[in-house]
């Protein structure tokens, strides 16, 4: 048994041995916790209830959160030493570079095998703890508890979402999540089940749980879940606890909300400023054209000897003849590129000589700095945006349109530009471009 039992809103139901502290009383709770979220509870049948607790419960007496946490332990020493190597690797001179290039990929390929080991490892125990499940309780109901927890979770969170910017109105929170709930649209059963598997994902998908238990009457399941309404189970279990709950909730969350709603105002000031960077690689384009001149002087010696003009020294001629042409080809393309605008970032967005329109910072999901020669910016678009067309420019920018991925390279060494200063700052604009989505939310929500 659980050393604590606690009744929550939001974040599912579930078991921890951290301490945590608990508002508004500042409880300190130890030991093993079971958390139970009154939003799903609100959906369940006492028998259905009652399985999800077991599953949770199987955990504890598995003792999988101990080791669970030494595996934490490991995995968080691993990624250090990998960081480690790889901060190393980017730092040190091209000679060091090479020598940390071994170990950082051996401490990479190691990293990854034990990552998918751990997930793996994370499946497994809730494979095990599905079937212990089926020791105390019917199969089905377990069924039907694990697709309708699958089934509402997406919407659950997403009304806890809106509540979170709507703390002026007057609605409790779990009739306010029954509502949103009541009004939007329910998702297919068969489609959440055809939700392919990740070899990283720590939790099973449905499908692989319902397989573990050996369920496969989904026709049945679906027609048990066309209507998924709310049961009165919640209110007669905890009237109590839940009149108490909710108050507390509203307090602690208008807290939480009017402190971001400052820190949003304070943030969305910043960055205001316009800042442009140029293409450098001067110093790489004279040691490209010393290159070029050294290649042209052997293919002029070549053609000046007195040596016989046969077949072998013509073949000669015309391959140094070539390779003179492809270095003062490649001098030309990086004079021409030196000082264009490589990308200019605006407080309303970042802006590329190869497109028309700005990207808005809101629709970058990621970006990374890498490379070893050159310093390359991947920058990651949400997959919805439609960038328009591409067109070449005098800056080494590629666009792959199928996966809205755009690479920028840039010439450098010791030159114009220093693209890795800029990761931070490229962070500020897209947190303080997402900081004022959250503020206009708030201020349309309170009108």
């Amino acid at each position: 048994m659980p050393n604590h039992i606690v009744l929550c809103i939001g974040n599912g139901f579930r078991v921890s041995n951290k301490a945590v502290r608990l508002y508004p009383d500042r409880i300190v709770l130890t030991g093993n916790t079971l958390y139970l979220d009154s939003t799903y509870i609100n959906y369940l049948t006492l028998a259905e209830l009652s399985s999800i607790i077991a599953q949770r419960l199987s955990h504890i007496a598995s003792n999988d959160l101990n080791v669970s946490a030494n595996f934490n332990r490991q995995i968080d020493k691993l990624t250090e030493t990998a960081n480690f190597l790889y901060q190393n690797y980017l730092s040190y001179s091209l000679f060091e570079n090479y020598l940390f290039y071994p170990p950082y990929l051996l401490a990479k390929y190691f990293y990854c095998s034990f990552n998918k080991a751990i997930h793996w490892w994370y499946r497994s125990t809730e494979a095990m703890a599905d079937l212990n499940v089926l020791k105390v309780t019917h199969k089905e109901q377990f069924a039907l508890a694990l697709s309708k927890m699958h089934l509402l979770q997406t919407r659950i969170n997403q009304a806890l979402e809106n509540y979170y910017y709507k703390t002026h109105i007057n609605f409790l929170p779990l009739d306010y999540v029954t509502h949103y709930v009541e009004h939007s649209e329910t998702p297919s059963l068969s489609k959440l089940l055809k939700k392919s598997p990740s070899v990283y994902a720590r939790h099973p998908t449905l499908a692989q749980r319902l397989s573990y238990i050996k369920y496969g009457e989904l026709n049945r399941l679906s027609g048990l879940l066309i209507n998924i309404s709310p049961t009165t189970l919640l209110k007669d279990l905890f009237s109590k606890e839940l009149n108490i709950l909710q108050s507390d909730y509203q307090n602690d969350i208008q807290e939480t909300a009017e402190t971001k709603l400052n820190y949003l105002k304070h943030i969305s000031s910043q960055h205001q400023e316009t800042i442009t960077l140029k293409q450098g690689g001067i110093i790489r384009s004279f040691l490209r054209s010393l290159l070029a001149g050294l290649f042209i002087l052997i293919t002029y010696a070549c053609i000046t000897t007195d040596k016989a003009h046969d077949s072998e020294w013509l073949i000669g001629v015309i391959i140094l003849s070539m390779i003179s042409a492809f270095c003062l080809f490649r001098c030309y393309k990086m004079y021409k590129s030196i000082g264009s605008a490589l990308l200019t970032m605006k407080p309303r967005g970042l802006i590329l000589p190869c497109f028309d329109k700005a990207i808005p910072w809101k629709q970058i999901d990621s970006f990374e700095i890498a490379g070893q020669m050159y310093k390359k910016l991947n920058l990651y678009l949400n997959p919805t945006f439609k960038l328009g067309e591409f067109k070449p420019c005098n800056a080494k920018i590629k666009y792959n349109k199928r996966n809205n991925h755009i690479q920028i390279t840039a010439y450098e060494i010791r030159g114009k530009i220093k693209l890795p200063d800029c990761e931070s700052l490229i962070s500020d604009y897209i947190r303080v471009a997402h900081a004022r989505i959250e503020l206009q939310l708030f201020m349309q929500n309170k009108k």
